[in-house]
């Protein structure tokens, strides 16, 4: 799908549920359903259906990947995703995109050994690479207005503390003028 394709799609759509608000509103769900041993869960989302377990480390038989690699999966598609989107909307060109996300946790938190830690992320890192010939101003504010609607990063704790770090790279046809 092209930039301008992309661009029409979500005018349209957000035209449509500013005039009807209730096509903007929805729900998702999932059915997950944890085998009898062990840590394997099948997950079903309509008619796609994931394994989802833990490392061998931690008891599981490593059958697929685990929740913490789901979310951090989730939250970098949901913003690379984002920044294609938010690009295309506001007519600033993206030739790519990398997101690295590097989280920091202490598991004696959700071990309960200790009552002074955090249970989940106590940090998360994006190292956000972006190829584009636009200006940086321009490339900055499609990052930021990607980060601000995002709805991944918006259900993430906000005692998260948040490291962003962006790397604008020109793609060789515009260094080379």
């Amino acid at each position: 799908m092209s930039a301008a394709d992309i661009k029409e799609l979500f005018e349209r759509k957000a035209s449509a549920m500013a005039r009807r608000p209730a096509f903007g509103r929805g729900n998702g769900q999932a059915h997950i359903r944890l085998d009898t041993a062990g840590f394997r869960c099948q997950v079903a989302h309509g008619a796609r259906t994931q394994l989802v377990d833990q490392p061998t480390s931690e008891g599981g038989a490593d059958a697929g990947p685990h929740p913490g690699q789901l979310m951090r999966a989730s939250l970098g598609a949901c913003l690379a995703m984002g920044y294609r989107i938010w690009g295309a909307r506001l007519d600033v060109a993206i030739d790519a995109v990398e997101v690295k996300l590097t989280c920091e946790f202490d598991a004696r938190g959700q071990l309960g050994v200790a009552a002074d830690v955090a249970v989940g992320w106590q940090q998360v890192r994006f190292d956000v690479t972006i190829t584009s010939a636009a200006p940086e101003v321009s490339v900055r504010n499609v990052v930021a207005t990607a980060d601000r609607l995002s709805p991944m990063l918006a259900n993430l704790s906000g005692e998260v503390r948040r490291q962003h770090h962006l790397t604008i790279v020109r793609p060789a046809r515009a260094r080379a003028r």
